[in-house]
Order: C-alpha cells, then structure tokens, then sequence
C-alpha cells in the first residue's frame, strides 16, 4: 500500500462516513513522533449537526492478546509509557457544526531518554454543547452564553508513539484459521520480535484471484506484546469466497513513522480455510 501525504490522507478521511454516535472526524488517527520529528498535528472537524465542546487528555493503555486496549495505570515489566514526555494544545475546544480546529503534539524527551519506543494515548472526550447559562453559584444566567453538558460523554483515543533511536522489528504468521465455534469468524496469529511495534494491514486473497477478498486496516502490535491475535468477522459473502480454498494472507507495512517500510509485506502464510 502507497504511503499517502498528509494532504492526502486527511481527504481521503474527509469524505469517508463517520459513524454518528462520534460525530468528530480526526485525522491521522496515529501519530508518530522521534527526536528529528519532535512535533505533529491531529485536525478535528464537527461532522455533527449540532456544536458540541471537546477535552483533550493523555492516558496509558495496555494492549490485550486479542489487539483490545484496557486501561494501563501502573506500568508492567517491558511497558515504556510517554505520558511525561508529550505536550499538546489546546486540551478543551468548542467547535461549531463543520468547523475544524488543529491540536499540536510536542515530544519534550530529554536528550540522554534511552532508546525505544514509548507510548501513550491521546483521549478526545465529547460531550454536547447547549445554549443558555454555564451556571455559577450567587450569578444569574447570561443570555445566549454556551454551557457544556458533561453528561453523555462519548471518547475516541489516538496511539501517540515516541521512537528514541534505531529500532527494528519482525514479524511472522504462525497461523490463520476459520473459527469453529464462530464460522464467521477468522483468526490470524502473528508473533512480533524487535525493538519496536508494527503497524499495517492484513489481506487475504483466493488462491488464484488478482485483488484480496478482504482487507482489514491498521493492526498493531504494541511493545512489549510478542503477540496478537487478529480476530476478523467476515460477511457470508466473503467467507464462501474464502472457505475451503487457499488463501494467501498478507500482513503488509502502513506505518507513516516508518517510511522505509511503507509497503513492506511484514509477514505472509497460505492457509487452506
């Protein structure tokens, strides 16, 4: 897959379909910062049809075998958070239907940081934006002032990664199999090795077809983790296209931190599904 500028990319995201329950469309979704590349930019755009008010956080998460995230307050064995060495601006925003605002991402790591890659997440919390009077105790009301409703609040994190040094990484698929449990259900197996994540897509093309069947986009697999399981539903129609035929699975390189990688096949297997 061709790497796409910035320009590009945030285009190609604008015209796509934004689930209503977000109503906030950002882009990159992944940002990727190194002591040469210190600095990024996230932009939001209100794809709803009402204002709605934003809060800006950072937290630490915790990748799961399966590619879930849970909550990573303390730190494990092997776990490099980079919680303490990011600024970003502004935290809290308003933005009407349609407006964009940018939010700058700063890496502030020290010169002597020891190499590796560090991680965190940036958490844009939503919450809708009414008018009328932000209440303040002994004050009356201001007319046509904005109050920010935090109720309802809905989140989207984006991964902030810090890359210290020359770090490298491989990857293999041990095995891809049709669930029998959940027939509509595929599971991939991929063990990574190395100094750093990965980050791509996974293809899988009949034995024989020119195009893949199906494509699912960015699957990671985060330091420390070895492993990921890649659990992909499949529609009835592409499963028949898949079952009991061979199949050639790809696991092929997007990571824009990486640009020497971009459209490296990382990992591939033929499996009879």
């Amino acid at each position: 897959m061709l790497r796409l500028s910035f320009a590009a990319a945030l285009a190609a995201a604008l015209a796509a379909p934004v689930p209503a329950a977000a109503e906030l469309l950002v882009a990159p979704t992944r940002v990727v910062l190194t002591p040469e590349a210190r600095s990024s930019e996230l932009v939001l755009v209100n794809k709803g049809t009402e204002t709605a008010a934003f809060r800006i956080g950072i937290e630490n998460r915790r990748m799961l075998a399966d590619g879930s995230l849970e909550d990573a307050p303390a730190a494990q064995e092997g776990e490099a958070f980079a919680d303490d060495k990011l600024r970003y601006s502004p935290r809290q925003l308003v933005l009407e239907p349609g407006a964009r605002q940018v939010v700058r991402i700063m890496a502030s790591a020290p010169g002597d940081l020891a190499p590796g890659e560090y991680r965190s997440h940036l958490r844009l919390m939503s919450a809708p934006v009414s008018a009328g009077t932000a209440s303040v105790a002994g004050e009356g009301p201001a007319d046509n002032s904005l109050s920010i409703e935090l109720v309802a609040i809905r989140s989207i994190t984006i991964p902030v990664i810090l890359r210290v040094g020359a770090l490298e990484a491989s990857v293999t698929m041990d095995s891809a199999a049709l669930r029998d449990e959940a027939p509509d259900q595929l599971v991939v197996r991929l063990t990574r090795s190395g100094t750093r994540s990965t980050y791509g897509d996974v293809s899988f093309t009949p034995e024989g077809a020119k195009e893949p069947a199906w494509l699912v986009r960015g699957v990671a697999i985060y330091t420390p983790n070895t492993s990921r399981e890649v659990i992909v539903p499949l529609p009835s129609e592409v499963r028949s296209q898949l079952a009991g035929k061979r199949v050639r699975i790809d696991y092929t390189s997007t990571d824009a931190g990486d640009p020497a990688s971009a459209g490296k096949l990382l990992a591939s297997l033929t499996a009879a599904l």
